[in-house]
């Protein structure tokens, strides 16, 4: 008897593309981006406002960590967000303001779960004098 194992396509995965005049929008907008695809933004009316904080040994795991802390505010803490404002950005640090409200089922109508921000395809650039980014959410 013979083994075989082979793999194959599968599309468990989403990408999110942003681009913005400075490296904080960027992050804004990724940030937003992630929250949209998990509960729609304009369903969320601002009720509190959290700090956030984040670090990265270089700015594409910046990237990567700031969108975990916004995926954990989302999913952890079951927080609805309305908007994300970067405060501070540095190198290896992001500090951002993440505008909310706790997550009500009978409100926020919710999407697909992410299960990870990966590393594969992320990119974090500057072209002719703007920034563009691109990272794959594991659904």
């Amino acid at each position: 008897m013979s083994k075989h194992c082979e793999t194959f396509e599968h599309t468990a995965d989403v990408g999110l593309k942003a681009s913005a005049d400075t490296l904080g929008e960027l992050f804004e907008a990724l940030a937003e981006g992630l929250a949209d695809f998990i509960c729609r933004r304009e369903q969320v009316k601002t009720k509190e406002t959290i700090t956030i904080e984040a670090r990265g040994d270089d700015i594409e795991a910046l990237a990567v960590e700031f969108l975990w802390k916004i995926m954990d505010t989302i999913q952890t803490n079951r927080k609805a967000v309305a908007a994300v404002r970067v405060m501070k950005i540095e190198p290896n640090l992001v500090h951002a303001q993440v505008d909310c409200e706790p997550l009500n089922p009978a409100r926020h109508e919710t999407g697909t779960e992410v299960k990870a921000v990966t590393y594969h395809m992320l990119e974090v650039r500057e072209v002719e004098g703007r920034w563009a980014g691109q990272v794959l959410l594991d659904i």
